[in-house]
């Protein structure tokens, strides 16, 4: 791509809003590969990168889905497919009343939030057949707390996100009216590696 095509490709993700749904939280990768080009040689003529991709809109990134570089055939091209599935409107499973994220007891916020929710559902039966009930409560109290937690975090998260790929993009537009400027290099440089800690997360 030339650099008044990539400028102009920039600019219009920025007017509409197009996001890169490998960059995505919404979009679960299915595959360990990360590429979707490979030139077919080994050792330091080797050659990766993900040229081909999908830019969805915010609406669909509220959905969700799933993503996938698929494996190439050789004989036919040196791109991988990459095959994308999009959720309906409808949350796709598993649902909040039913999955517990465990990664929120790893932070002392969302920890708290679930103790209180487990520890001030009602208070303590007083006959052991009054038990299963509630535990039942509780249960059911530490789920739907559990289930807002995560929506949440996916909420802030992905707002986050999309700070760092808007930043990315003008510094990438920027760079290509002056390939010289290193303060935007480091503006640039600075929001990838943000990024690939977003993603790490």
């Amino acid at each position: 791509m030339h650099r008044r095509e990539a400028a102009t490709w920039h600019h219009l993700t920025l007017q509409h809003g197009l996001l890169d749904a490998w960059t995505l939280d919404s979009f679960r990768k299915m595959s360990k590969k990360d590429y979707t080009f490979d030139n077919r040689r080994k050792g330091q003529g080797s050659a990766v990168s993900r040229i081909d991709k999908f830019f969805v809109s915010q609406e669909l990134d509220s959905r969700g889905g799933r993503i996938e570089a698929a494996p190439s055939i050789r004989k036919i091209s040196d791109h991988s497919p990459l095959v994308i599935t999009i959720w309906g409107r409808t949350p796709a499973p598993p649902g909040t009343t039913t999955y517990f994220d465990i990664s929120l007891l790893k932070e002392d916020a969302s920890r708290d939030a679930l103790l209180e929710a487990w520890e001030g559902s009602q208070p303590l039966p007083n006959q052991d057949s009054d038990w299963p009930g509630w535990l039942e409560a509780a249960t059911k109290k530490v789920l739907q707390c559990n289930g807002k937690l995560a929506k949440e975090r996916k909420r802030e998260k992905g707002a986050r996100t999309r700070g760092l790929q808007q930043k990315t993009r003008l510094a990438e537009i920027r760079l290509q009216e002056d390939p010289e400027d290193e303060v935007v290099r480091d503006i640039l440089s600075t929001a990838q590696g943000h990024m690939a800690d977003s993603l790490q997360e």
